[in-house]
């Protein structure tokens, strides 16, 4: 909501014009031709006034001499001191306008990273009916079913938008590759929903070009066998060629399966999924895969998250094993400052690729999934293939499903559960914040 807009100038200048009016002797004049002026007014006037009465400070005086000059003198003269009392109260609040305008303008300057906090506390200016008219914008916002405020924590922490970062990368990917050529991709870090975009891809988008006939074929026999697994020849593909959870710069020089042998790269359209940097360590705790150190403590009960050692400064380092399986051809593993470092890393390598790419948030998908699909499908030049329809099944056997995923993530309170103080000042610091901003993702 816009903050009170503050009254005009002209009105603050009214209320001193008023006094003014009312109290100068110019806009007095009795029938008897009486006036009261203050003393020092009829020190060089003696001659020309009839003294009436006085007071310890002014006069009741008659002219008896009318002329032009003797008029324009008492009434100059007892203007003045109103006139000097005017101007002090128009100086002053001229003054407070400038002030009050000067700090609204740093304001709308200043440049800063959001506040979950700040966010929270909005609405305090807005109308009920103002309220009730954005709670309903807000719910049409969501293509899923939640309740109000689960909608308004969501819209707190996410925002109403959809951010894809790399749309304007897409023509060129469709003119330098052809549509039989075409492939798209599922990417990002553990936990965040890779076996999400794919199922919504692989189930609605279709990219022109694909023999088609073929594909229904061998996707009738997957059904028939009730197992969901990718079509190569559809175009919609489970992983990238060096693996989805890799470092992009792997690109081009691994290829984790053989079925990827002799695919270029330069055909590839991945989807790169991004998380809530909260969420997603909540989420790597609960399902560590490839964190060794994520298995141990569930092993052992240790604290997770736990960012920092028991002096609340230093980061708990983190050990990633690349090559879980023998089948796979993995880069070494690698250990990082801490889990915030190596999400730092494992973005930032995806942010500075110069090649096609669309990076989405898994809170729009699961927010905005018909949108999401969309997008990424007009990107590789498809199309629907049937009408969209919300899915709540898992998307893989420890996953939440549609409605355990939206009372999990949309929860602001819940988004840091388990975190502690040292934590999450230890994350201020450490997160990238330029990216943490672009992607609508808040402090807390």
């Amino acid at each position: 909501p816009k903050p009170p807009t503050p009254p005009p100038t002209f009105l603050l200048l009214e209320i001193p014009f008023f006094h003014f009016c009312r109290s100068s002797s110019l806009f007095m004049s009795p029938a008897d031709g009486s006036r009261v002026l203050p003393r020092h007014c009829t020190r060089h006037q003696g001659h020309n006034l009839e003294f009436i009465s006085q007071s310890p400070n002014d006069m009741n005086v008659k002219i008896v001499k009318p002329n032009f000059l003797s008029r324009m003198f008492t009434r100059f003269c007892s203007m003045r001191r109103d006139i000097i009392y005017t101007s002090v109260i128009i100086f002053i609040v001229t003054i407070f306008l400038w002030a009050h305008e000067s700090a609204g303008r740093e304001r709308q300057g200043a440049v800063q990273l959001p506040s979950a906090l700040s966010f929270l506390s909005e609405g305090g200016g807005s109308t009920e009916q103002n309220k009730v008219e954005d709670d309903e914008d807000l719910m049409k916002s969501l293509e899923v079913p939640v309740s109000i405020d689960l909608a308004r924590d969501l819209d707190r922490m996410y925002g109403r938008k959809v951010v894809i970062k790399g749309l304007d990368r897409c023509a060129a990917f469709r003119e330098a590759v052809p549509p039989a050529d075409r492939f798209v991709s599922a990417a990002g870090m553990f936990n965040t929903g890779t076996h999400v975009i794919f199922n919504y891809l692989d189930k609605y988008c279709e990219i022109p070009g694909k023999d088609h006939g073929k594909i229904k074929k061998q996707r009738d026999a997957l059904n028939a066998k009730a197992k969901i697994q990718e079509i190569i020849d559809s175009g919609i593909l489970f992983e990238t060629y060096w693996g989805k959870h890799k470092h992009v710069t792997d690109r081009g020089k691994v290829v984790t399966l053989p079925k990827y042998e002799g695919f270029p790269v330069e055909n590839l359209l991945p989807v790169v999924m991004i998380k809530d940097p909260f969420t997603w360590l909540s989420s790597m705790c609960r399902n560590p895969y490839n964190w060794i150190d994520g298995r141990k403590y569930m092993e052992d009960g240790t604290r997770c998250p736990n960012l920092t050692l028991p002096d609340g400064i230093s980061p708990v380092s983190a050990t990633i094993k690349y090559s879980m399986r023998e089948t796979r051809l993995q880069r070494p593993d690698k250990e990082f400052e801490s889990m915030l470092h190596m999400y730092n890393q494992w973005y930032q390598e995806w942010e500075e690729v110069a090649f096609p790419r669309l990076i989405v948030r898994y809170e729009d998908l699961l927010l905005h999934p018909e949108e999401v699909v969309d997008e990424v499908c007009s990107c590789a030049g498809g199309s629907w293939k049937e009408k969209f329809t919300l899915s709540s099944e898992k998307a893989k056997k420890n996953g939440d499903g549609l409605e355990g995923a939206l009372a999990r993530y949309g929860n602001a309170t819940k988004r840091t559960e388990g975190y502690t103080d040292a934590d999450l000042k230890f994350a201020e610091k450490t997160i990238d914040q330029t990216m943490f901003n672009t992607y609508h993702y808040l402090l807390p």
